[in-house]
């Protein structure tokens, strides 16, 4: 199946939803280390449950074979499941703090086939729903022409010797 190699599972995100290379010192050995962290885009709903905004921590990551270099491969264990966490907002969005002053975060177990699957459902709803029923090739050319149109009335403009609506 799309995604799966060597016993992982392969989730492709854009790279906004990831954070590479992330420092952090270890408490116990006082060694410096990395991670990887990773949003769920939203609209990701896995068993009925949207996990839209939740992160998780892959081991690694990097630009994506298939979808270019803004795009970063994730493999996560096809025989583990991946451990999603977020932090508990008040009704006003901000976090809930615990008894000791941390925050309190709630987590979730999910299958890695099953994430990867959402996130790819999410990602062409999102594309259904803002494509607005228009082919590519034609909003190609409308955004052409008004691009061409802008840059007319620069030129135009320039030509009057006056300044133009982008020259300001």
């Amino acid at each position: 199946m799309e995604g799966e190699r060597d016993g992982r599972v392969v989730v492709t995100l854009h790279e906004n939803f990831v954070r590479e290379h992330i420092r952090y010192t270890d408490r116990r050995t006082g060694e410096e280390r990395e991670f990887n962290q990773a949003r769920v885009p939203s609209g990701t709903v896995v068993g009925g449950t949207d996990y839209g905004g939740w992160e998780f921590t892959p081991l690694s990551a990097g630009p994506s074979a298939l979808r270019g270099e803004r795009w970063r491969d994730l493999p996560l264990p096809a025989d583990r499941q991946v451990l999603l966490r977020r932090s508990v907002l008040d009704a006003e969005g901000n976090p809930v703090l615990g008894e000791d002053g941390r925050r309190v975060r709630e987590s979730a177990r999910v299958d890695p086939a099953e994430l990867r699957d959402a996130i790819v459902e999410g990602r062409r709803r999102w594309a259904r729903e803002h494509s607005q029923g228009r082919a590519l090739g034609t909003r190609a050319s409308e955004a052409r022409e008004g691009s061409r149109g802008i840059a007319g009335d620069a030129r135009q403009a320039r030509e009057q010797g006056g300044r133009g609506q982008w020259d300001e």
